[in-house]
């Protein structure tokens, strides 16, 4: 029979951090599963296109990671977008803020920024997102969660910041799944047998 469990990551304290832990422990398994649905993908794959305009797998992978870093990182500490934010960013994940190539215009293509990207190097920008997030949240304790900052013209709580890159996370992941059929609809990935 097959086990289903969520295991906490490492480092969280559950008598104080139950919430925090819950959510590092979601956001684990689901880049875990993002991971494995990615691990056949070649460059090719991550930056197919069925026609301009339609963001890329390597695209959507690489702003899963931009945007984590971005929310958990820069948002909460106040710290201004340009250049500080996107300075530290850089630092977190090893690319800018805009190297993702989104939002993509409707006649874009692949960034040059992301151009010849392999598995491992996606791979290598999601676990840096994932160690930078999960050093950060671990400050965090479920009384801090109503805790506010003020982001542009919205007071966010770092609640719904947890849930909101856990979403996000989860949504793109989807983005991936369905651009995978339509490669295999494409012909350009092998359809798979189980």
């Amino acid at each position: 029979m097959k086990e289903r469990k969520l295991t906490t990551p490492d480092g969280y304290d559950l008598s104080s951090q139950r919430l925090v832990a819950s959510f590092a422990s979601q956001l684990d398994d689901q880049l875990r599963r993002l991971k494995e649905a990615v691990a056949e993908l070649s460059t090719t794959h991550f930056e197919w296109q069925p026609h301009p305009g339609v963001n890329t797998v390597g695209m959507l992978l690489a702003h899963i990671a931009v945007a984590e870093a971005f929310w958990i990182n820069v948002a909460p500490a106040g710290i201004p977008l340009e250049p500080d934010g996107d300075n530290l960013i850089l630092r977190i994940i090893g690319i800018r803020m805009d190297d993702d190539g989104l939002p993509l215009k409707p006649s874009g293509h692949h960034p040059a920024t992301l151009s010849g990207k392999t598995l491992a190097d996606y791979l290598n920008i999601l676990d840096k997102m994932r160690a930078a997030t999960n050093a950060a949240i671990r400050t965090w304790h479920d009384a801090d969660l109503d805790h506010d900052y003020t982001l542009r013209d919205a007071t966010v709580t770092r609640s719904w910041t947890l849930y909101h890159i856990l979403e996000h996370l989860a949504a793109h992941y989807g983005q991936i799944l369905l651009m995978k059929h339509l490669m295999r609809d494409a012909g350009v990935l092998e359809h798979q047998t189980k």
